[in-house]
């Protein structure tokens, strides 16, 4: 799966928006940090990007 551009604030249940909007120009890369502000509580979340984020998923997982 790409790295999503929005996320779900585990502490409100809002929505969380990546910033920046637009990728890095070079691409995302495994070790990078993204941040994410949520709209509704404006908390911060920052993630790191691992190997699984960077695979493209041709199908949906049986748990989803």
């Amino acid at each position: 799966m790409a790295v999503a551009d929005t996320i779900l604030c585990v502490d409100c249940g809002g929505t969380c928006h990546r910033m920046p909007v637009e990728p890095p120009e070079l691409g995302w890369e495994v070790g990078d940090i993204v941040s994410y502000r949520c709209s509704d509580c404006a908390d911060m979340w920052y993630l790191e990007i691992s190997e699984d984020d960077l695979t493209e998923v041709d199908e949906v997982p049986d748990w989803f």
